[in-house]
C-alpha cells in the first residue's frame, strides 16, 4: 500500500464502518423478525474485516470443473491437492505461502491445528473414489503452505466442494469459507455452459463478495470451449447482469503443469511454449493485481456491497408503507389483484399446470429425438473409423474412441436437459424463470455404460494343414506359372523355383492379413452394434424418468414459490387494512415515522454508492 493508498484507507475505513453500523441498526428496526438478528450480524462483521492480511480468493464451481487441478497448477505443484476422484474435497481447503512446504488439519474437538505431510491431504479432504463417503468426518478443513511467488505476494487460495448436483450439501461447506475470503474465483470447463445451480450459488455466493473473476478451465480438453465461453457471457447477461463485465480467463492446468515438468526436465523452450498456452499466467497476473495488491478495498467495498444491498428492500417494502398509511387506494387494488392472480395459480386446473404437461411432453420427445440423432452420429463416426483402420489397433483403440463418443453423447443429453429446464420454467411465467430445478441428481450414466466391457474377438481358424492348404492353394497357379515363364526364358531351374515359391508365400501371407481384417472389422462392427444396442436400451427410459421427475420438482417448486408469495400477500394486505382502521392522529405520526425511515435508507444508499466509487474496486 503506497502513501495514497494509506491516507484513503484511514478516511474511508472508519467511514465505511459508521455507515455499516446504521445500516444493521437499520435492519434491526426494519427488517423481517425471522432474519434481522443474523443479517445485522452479518454487516457488523463483514465491516470489522478491513484489516491487513493476505487476501483471500475462494475458488469455487460444479463437481469435476478442475478446481484443484486449478490451483494446483496456480502454485505450480502437481499434485499438491486431490483431483482423481469425481468430488474430490469434502472440506475447503486454504493454500497460502510459506517457505518450506507444510500442512496441518484443524479438527473438531482439537484445540490445536495436527501438523500432516503433503501426502496425507487426501486422507483429511477427500472422499473415497469407490463409497463417496469421507474418508475422515473430522476434519473441519486442512491449510496447506508452498513456496509459491504468487502466494508470497499476499494471496490465500482456498479450495472447496462442488456446489450443486448430487453433491449440493457441499453447498454449505462452501458458503460458509465464503465468510473469511476476499474475492470470488468462479470454475466452470469447457465442456457445458453455466448451469441453473451455479448461476443461483453465484448470486447467493456474492452477497457480500463484490470481486469476481471467471475461468473456464480445462480448454485442452474440449475443443468447443470458445463456443462456450461465449453462451457463457450470454447467460450472464441475461440472468446475472450485474457479472455481464466480469472478466474471464480461459486456462489450462494441464499444460501449465506440463510446462512446470518440461521446466524440471531442463526443456526451457517447451516450457515457455506450454506456459504460454496455458492462459495461467494472465490469471495470475489479475489475482496478483486485482486481490493481492488491493485487499483492503477489497474489504472495505465487500462491507459496503453487503450493506447497500439490505438497503434496497428495507426502502422498497418501506415505501408501500408509506402508500398505506397514506391511504392510497391503489395499492389495496394492485395486493388484492396480485392475491387472486396467485389463488388462480393454486388451482388445480390452472393454466401453468397445463403449460407444464404440455411442455414436459414436447421436451421428452425432442429429446429422444436428439439423443437418437446423437447415436446416430457416433455410429456414423465408428463406422467410418473402421473402414479406414488397416486393423492392427482397431480393437485397442476403438473402446478408448467409443467412451469419449458416450460422454460427449451424455453431456449433450444433460446440455439439452438443462436448456429444456429453464425455457420450461420460462414459459410457465416470468416469475418463475429463475425456479431452480437441479438436472444432474436426476440424470445420471446408467451403471451398464460407466464401464464398456471389452470387444469380443471372433477365434483364430487360420491354423493348422488345412488352413495352410487352404490360403496357398489360391497362389499355386500363380507360382506354377512363374516357374514355367522364368524356366524357359532362363533355361535353369533354381531361379525359377525360388521366384516361384516367392510368389507363392507373398499371395498367401497377403490373404492372411486379409482375413484378419476383415475379422478385425467384424468384431469392431459387432462391438459398435452391442453398444448402440445398450445405448437404445438404457438411456431412453433413463430420459423419460429424469424428465417426469424433474417436471414434478418443478411444479413442486411453483407451487412453494405461489404460497409464499401468496402469504406475503395476505400480511401485507391485512397490514394495509389495518393502517386504514387506524385512527388519524396514529396515521400521521407512522407516516412521519416511514417517511422519515425512507428519506434515511435513501441517504444510505448514496452514501455507500458514493464510497464504492472512491475505493474504484469494480
Amino acid at each position: 500500500m503506497n502513501e495514497d493508498e494509506s491516507r484513503l484507507a484511514s478516511r474511508l475505513a472508519p467511514q465505511v464502518r459508521a455507515l455499516c453500523q446504521e445500516v444493521a441498526d437499520a435492519v434491526m428496526a426494519l427488517g423481517d423478525p425471522a432474519d434481522r438478528d443474523a443479517t445485522a450480524a452479518a454487516i457488523r462483521a463483514e465491516a470489522g474485516r478491513a484489516e491487513t492480511g493476505a487476501a483471500g480468493a475462494i475458488v469455487v464451481g460444479e463437481k469435476k470443473r478442475g478446481k484443484s487441478s486449478l490451483i494446483n497448477a496456480l502454485v505450480g505443484r502437481p499434485g499438491l491437492l486431490p483431483v482423481e476422484v469425481d468430488v474430490a474435497t469434502s472440506v475447503h481447503l486454504a493454500v497460502g505461502y510459506a517457505p518450506e512446504p507444510q500442512a496441518e488439519a484443524v479438527l473438531n474437538g482439537k484445540p490445536d491445528p495436527v501438523p500432516i505431510g503433503l501426502h496425507e491431504i487426501p486422507a483429511y479432504a477427500a472422499l473415497d473414489p469407490e463409497s463417496g463417503a469421507e474418508v475422515r468426518d473430522d476434519v473441519r478443513h486442512v491449510r496447506v503452505g508452498v513456496p509459491s511467488p504468487l502466494l508470497r505476494a499476499g494471496l490465500v487460495l482456498i479450495d472447496t466442494p462442488g456446489v450443486g448436483g448430487l453433491v449440493s450439501g457441499h453447498a454449505r461447506i462452501t458458503l460458509a469459507a465464503l465468510t473469511g475470503a476476499d474475492a470470488l474465483v468462479f470454475v466452470v470447463n469447457g465442456s457445458v455452459e453455466l448451469t441453473r445451480s451455479e448461476l443461483t450459488f453465484l448470486t447467493r455466493a456474492t452477497e457480500r463478495i463484490g470481486t469476481v473473476l471467471f475461468v473456464l478451465a480445462q480448454t485442452d480438453k474440449y475443443r468447443g470451449w470458445r463456443e462456450v465461453l461465449e453462451r457463457n457471457r450470454a447467460l450472464l447477461a441475461e440472468h446475472a447482469p450485474r457479472y455481464a463485465s466480469a472478466p474471464w480467463f480461459p486456462v489450462s492446468g494441464r499444460a501449465e503443469l506440463e510446462a512446470v515438468a518440461a521446466r524440471e526436465s531442463g526443456d526451457a523452450a517447451k516450457a515457455e511454449r506450454l506456459a504460454a498456452s496455458s492462459g495461467i499466467g494472465e490469471l495470475s497476473a489479475a489475482l496478483t493485481e486485482r486481490v493481492a495488491s488491493r485487499a483492503w478495498q477489497i474489504r472495505l467495498d465487500n462491507a459496503l456491497h453487503l450493506a447497500a444491498a439490505q438497503i434496497e428492500p428495507l426502502a422498497a417494502a418501506l415505501e408501500r408503507r408509506v402508500r398505506s398509511l397514506e391511504g392510497d387506494p391503489e395499492l389495496e387494488r394492485e395486493v388484492v389483484e396480485r392475491r387472486e392472480r396467485l389463488r388462480e395459480l393454486q388451482g388445480a386446473d390452472a393454466q401453468w399446470r397445463r403449460t407444464l404437461a404440455r411442455r414436459t411432453r414436447e421436451l421428452e420427445r425432442t429429446l429422444r429425438l436428439g439423443f437418437q440423432r446423437s447415436v446416430n452420429d457416433l455410429r456414423a463416426l465408428a463406422e467410418e473409423k473402421i473402414a479406414k483402420s488397416g486393423g492392427s489397433d482397431l480393437l485397442s483403440e476403438l473402446p478408448g474412441d467409443l467412451e469419449a463418443g458416450i460422454e460427449g453423447v451424455w453431456l449433450e443429453l444433460q446440455n439439452g436437459v438443462r436448456t429444456g429446464m429453464r425455457a420450461l420454467a420460462a414459459d410457465i411465467g416470468r416469475e418463475f424463470a429463475d425456479v431452480d430445478v437441479e438436472v444432474s441428481r436426476e440424470l445420471t450414466l446408467p451403471d451398464r455404460l460407466r464401464e464398456l466391457p471389452r470387444p469380443g474377438t471372433t477365434a483364430d481358424d487360420s491354423r493348422g494343414p488345412l488352413a495352410m492348404i487352404e490360403r496357398v492353394m489360391p497362389g499355386w497357379g500363380a507360382g506354377a506359372l512363374t516357374i514355367a515363364a522364368l524356366g524357359a526364358v532362363t533355361g535353369s531351374i533354381l531361379l525359377p523355383v525360388a521366384a516361384g515359391f516367392g510368389l507363392m508365400a507373398l499371395l498367401s501371407g497377403r490373404r492372411k492379413r486379409r482375413e484378419e481384417l476383415r475379422r478385425a472389422r467384424g468384431d469392431a462392427t459387432k462391438y459398435v452394434n452391442r453398444l448402440v444396442v445398450e445405448l437404445n436400451t438404457e438411456i431412453p427410459p433413463k430420459i423419460s424418468a429424469a424428465v417426469e421427475e424433474l417436471s414434478d420438482r418443478l411444479g413442486d417448486a411453483v407451487s412453494e414459490r405461489i404460497a409464499a408469495q401468496r402469504t406475503r400477500l395476505e400480511a401485507e394486505l391485512a397490514a394495509h387494512q389495518s393502517d386504514l382502521r387506524a385512527a388519524q392522529e396514529t396515521l400521521a405520526r407512522d407516516r412521519r415515522q416511514a417517511r422519515a425511515g425512507l428519506e434515511r435508507l435513501r441517504g444510505l444508499g448514496g452514501r455507500a454508492e458514493a464510497m464504492r466509487r472512491e475505493l474504484g474496486v469494480r
